[in-house]
């Protein structure tokens, strides 16, 4: 049973990672502490005079009892990702092939007809989604000023963070989806139990829920684990992605590793007993 905690999201702070966020074990291990990192992406612009910000201690905790290997504090996403957060996946080359390569890949497993729904959690500018533009319907859910980008497209797209809100207002108007992707996303978002509920309850029992994340080994060998830390506190998906999935009644389908972020495992999951086609 996970217990109820103090969340970040709304706090204009941080909060400290005392239990695993997987399994609740206060069982965590320091791995490596590398200093104190502000966000990045805040872009001043041309000639504007240095400003003080915020910076936050960067620790990464292993939990020894379910191998999740994880961030020691939690960032006010609204910190993180503002309206203005300036990055869009649709400039990053090996991004754009790599969307095109997974859309490719999911259709062929799974064929999508014109009335299928494909969602994209954290949907950014539409990158992703606008390789099942033309084969089905699309709807995006993204904070930050990106899914005006999306919307220019004619991507669908509802700005909001995911939550359970969010997906109410997606469900009334769309219905259910049978595939959802979160693309360096999924990993990233706090209270990971009750994201994975919104998940399931957005997705059609037969449906499919695609989880790119960070993963450990690729960022160490690459040496990318400094430039993750100071982005977001994530989670580094390991054995911990299967145990959370698993007390979800979901089971990992496919995965292999990207390039990607320095180093990433785009998850093929569905509902244990409930999935076709694999």
């Amino acid at each position: 049973m996970i217990r109820q905690k103090k969340l970040a999201a709304g706090s204009n702070s941080s909060v400290v990672v005392e239990r695993c966020q997987v399994c609740d074990s206060a069982d965590l291990e320091s791995i490596i502490f590398i200093g104190y990192l502000p966000p990045v992406n805040t872009m001043p612009t041309i000639a504007s005079r240095p400003a003080e910000q915020p910076a936050y201690p960067a620790e990464v905790l292993r939990c020894k009892q379910c191998q999740l290997v994880q961030i020691g504090l939690i960032v006010d996403p609204a910190i993180l990702f503002p309206p203005t957060y300036p990055y869009t996946s649709g400039t990053t080359k090996i991004l754009r092939e790599n969307f095109a390569e997974l859309a490719q890949e999911v259709s062929q497993l799974y064929p999508l007809k014109s009335d299928d729904l494909v969602v994209d959690v954290g949907s950014n500018d539409g990158t992703l989604l606008s390789n099942f533009q033309r084969t089905c319907r699309v709807y995006g859910i993204e904070p930050t000023n990106a899914g005006k980008l999306a919307l220019e497209k004619g991507i669908n797209t509802q700005i909001s963070f995911f939550n359970r809100a969010a997906v109410k207002n997606a469900v009334s108007s769309q219905g259910k989806a049978k595939i959802i992707s979160a693309t360096n996303v999924f990993a990233h978002i706090e209270d990971i139990h009750e994201i994975v509920d919104c998940i399931l309850e957005f997705l059609r029992e037969d449906g499919i829920f695609i989880s790119e994340s960070h993963y450990l080994l690729p960022l160490i060998e690459t040496t990318a684990i400094r430039h993750n830390l100071s982005r977001t506190p994530p989670i580094l998906f390991g054995d911990g992605a299967e145990v959370l999935l698993e007390m979800h009644g979901m089971e990992i389908i496919n995965t292999r590793r990207i390039p990607t972020h320095g180093g990433s495992n785009p998850c093929l999951c569905g509902s244990e007993g409930k999935v076709s086609g694999a």
